[in-house]
């Protein structure tokens, strides 16, 4: 019995990148045009979508607008596992800055702020019956390392190709 050994097809095999879209914005064009952007993620064949990242915009007051944001994201992961078959298991949440003086008493207190993610993913995710994601909630300047440190890059969808 001959085996037959294709060892050029292993020459062309990569491992696929693991990709986050950024919602630039929560309201409906936000959520229309990453609709878009998951899409052309999800059919590049060198790309596997894990998660979506938001930012937390500096005049959230109140744990009714955390609620009102990730619940939509929640939605618009569950709309990605309806249309694309495709669970998505990261949330990162990033809390907005703003510079003006005096603008950081407007945020909640960051125990305040994790309780009303905490409770706000545990109600959507009951709502839309989806499976809890894991969640990073960034806070603070941001840190950004170099990209051979990590698993993950951004890469433009509609070209393939890292964005440097």
């Amino acid at each position: 019995m001959t085996m037959r050994r294709d060892h050029h097809l292993f020459g062309h095999m990569q491992r696929k990148q693991n990709v986050l879209v950024r919602l630039t914005s929560t309201g409906d064009d936000g959520i229309r045009a990453a609709t878009e952007e998951l899409t052309r993620v999800i059919e590049q064949p060198h790309l596997q979508l894990v998660g979506l990242c938001g930012t937390l915009e500096p005049d959230i007051t109140d744990a009714h607008l955390v609620d009102t944001v990730v619940g939509r994201m929640i939605g618009l992961m569950e709309q990605v596992r309806r249309d694309h078959g495709v669970i998505l298991t990261e949330l990162i949440l990033e809390e907005g800055h703003d510079p003006s003086p005096g603008a950081g008493a407007r945020l909640l207190h960051q125990d305040e702020l994790i309780a009303a993610i905490d409770e706000a993913l545990d109600e959507a995710c009951a709502r839309n019956r989806f499976p809890r994601p894991s969640i990073t909630l960034v806070t603070g300047p941001a840190v950004v390392a170099h990209p051979a440190e990590h698993d993950r890059s951004a890469v433009n969808p509609r070209q393939g190709e890292p964005i440097s």
